[in-house]
């Protein structure tokens, strides 16, 4: 096995040398099949078989038969009988646009791209950030264009009459290209990939190739390919990548990082935005995780690298099943094999956002106000106040709520947490909403009076000593609705003493006032009659009044 694999990555090292150089003179590589000879590639590939003895001056044959299968017959290309290979959309997920050739003339137009629509050679692709498009060539190969990526289509043609060799060259400008090359091993087929740094090339393989900046990485998942520029060329088989630097030849293949291995999730996902952790993996610096509706990553709806083995679920993901693929890059910048898992989301609609109350609220016996957002698909709410965060013991539930607040009546002090839960038109509950705590405070309470003491000159007041009170407010005004007050004054004592005001009848209250400066009930009003102590002065007074009536 060991030979048959030496021989194999020999003959392909060949192949490749000689494919590159024939790119260079503007001739086309073909590897001959067992069983055949200049005569029938002739009459299969150009366009006048007759211009079987120039390919075989150009090569230097001097008897075909004894050509071994996997020589590379160096082909002119204006002799190939070609046409256009049909390049389709299969898939399409965010933004992505190409610069097309138009049939009026020499002109390009920037146009967005659709599943369905085709593309041709010397069009343009570009995606932004977070998209992926999936095309298909005429033997099944299937280029997928990341996120950030510019891809030139510089040559696609099929060659011949009746084996419809496919002969295909795209430029990554930049980004990155999963690729899937001639599935059904179409003999004579081609698949090369430039970029600004190097190219691969291969007969039928999966791997990855992404351009950035001054450097290439190329990364084989099935298969062998062969990768080179100008200054040397490499082998690339399964389960290995190499590193291309600006004017440097490739590196030495290494061996990928193993995939990370992902805890097991729940059946269901019931909240967006999420996060999904696994454990560090040697070797490893960053971690990519990438989100694709179907298994064979087709299309890619969510792709992050992190330094740390964690990736988010974005509540952008829709309801639906979905595959998490995930794998380790070495410090080199190599991204090793991939770990897959299923997820189902079910996360709609979503819970609201609590507004109030917070935590750090003060919040008293009695009525509390409630609110929150209304999120997209609900119809209506359910409300739930329970004494632990489990909600084991709820205390209140209301539903069929439509408005996005609520005031609920709390009648005893505690801890207790509430939370509120979406609904949406066609009846479906969503998530349970997160639970926020609140606390209850006692109402400081109501003062228990005690008769006033007077002296010659104060009146003392005097009242029950209460815990939890910060301090007392009393008043006394001349009116019941104590409009017109005498004293207003504030103590921290349980009483408080007061000059004797005028005589008359007057009207006291008092209320305690906890440290957050909240307030509880006044007593009830209680009249304070202030008799006239010294009557000579009013004698005096109504004597002079009587002597000017005389």
């Amino acid at each position: 096995m060991i030979k048959l694999t030496k021989r194999y990555a020999l003959l392909f090292s060949l192949l490749f040398a000689q494919t590159a150089a024939a790119e260079q003179q503007n001739e086309w590589g073909y590897a001959m099949q067992p069983g055949e000879s200049v005569w029938s590639v002739a009459h299969e590939l150009l366009t006048d078989w007759r211009e079987w003895k120039t390919i075989e001056r150009l090569n230097n044959v001097r008897n075909d038969r004894q050509m071994s299968p996997g020589t590379v017959l160096k082909i002119p290309r204006n002799l190939i009988q070609e046409k256009q290979s049909d390049i389709k959309i299969l898939d399409v997920n965010g933004d992505v646009t190409a610069q097309v050739k138009l049939r009026e003339g020499k002109a390009k137009a920037l146009l967005p791209l659709s599943r369905g629509q085709s593309l041709s050679q010397g069009d343009l692709i570009k995606t932004a950030s977070q998209a992926s498009v999936l095309l298909e060539f005429d033997d099944g190969t299937q280029v997928l264009l990341l996120g950030d990526s510019v891809l030139r289509i510089e040559q696609a043609t099929v060659i011949g009459n009746k084996r419809k060799v496919v002969d295909i060259k795209v430029f990554l400008e930049e980004g990155e290209a999963e690729i899937r090359a001639n599935p059904a091993k179409v003999p004579g087929s081609r698949f090369l990939i430039d970029t600004p740094v190097a190219f691969a090339t291969t007969k039928g393989t999966t791997y990855r190739v992404r351009a950035q900046g001054e450097s290439t990485a190329a990364e084989v998942t099935q298969g062998l390919i062969g990768v080179g520029n100008k200054l040397g060329a490499t082998n690339v088989r399964q389960g290995y990548g190499t590193l291309t630097k600006a004017n440097e030849p490739p590196k030495k293949p290494k061996k990928l990082l193993p995939a990370p291995v992902l805890p097991e999730l729940d059946n269901v996902i019931r909240y967006l935005p999420g996060k999904l952790t696994w454990n560090k993996l040697d070797g490893a610096s960053q971690y990519r995780s990438q989100i694709s509706p179907d298994q064979a990553f087709t299309a890619i709806v969510y792709d992050q690298i992190s330094a740390h083995p964690k990736m988010g679920l974005p509540a952008a993901l829709e309801d639906r099943s979905y595959w998490i693929r995930v794998s380790a890059i070495s410090a080199e910048g190599l991204q090793g094999l991939s770990a897959l898992q299923q997820i189902n989301i079910e996360a709609r609609p979503f819970p609201p956002v609590r507004q109030g109350p917070m935590p750090s609220d003060s919040l008293y016996v009695g009525e509390i106000e409630f609110s929150w957002s209304k999120p997209e698909l609900a119809n209506s709410f359910i409300f739930e106040i329970a004494k632990d965060k489990s909600f084991n013991k709820i205390v209140e539930t209301q539903d069929n709520i439509t408005d996005t607040e609520l005031v609920a009546v709390v009648s005893e002090p505690g801890n207790f947490f509430w939370r509120v839960s979406s609904v949406a038109q066609d009846g479906k509950h969503g998530p349970e909403g997160h639970a926020g705590a609140f606390k209850v405070k006692p109402v400081p309470p109501k003062p228990e009076m005690r008769e006033p003491v007077s002296s010659e000159t104060e009146i003392s007041f005097s009242w029950q000593e209460e815990e939890g009170v910060s301090f007392y407010q009393l008043q006394l005004a001349k009116d019941k609705a104590f409009k017109q007050l005498v004293v207003d004054n504030k103590t921290e004592q349980a009483s408080l003493a007061i000059e004797k005001p005028q005589a008359g009848t007057y009207y006291m209250r008092v209320r305690s006032i906890d440290a957050d400066d909240y307030a509880g009930e006044w007593t009830e009003p209680q009249e304070v009659v202030q008799p006239v102590e010294n009557w000579w002065p009013m004698i005096i007074s109504g004597s002079l009044s009587l002597l000017l009536l005389l």
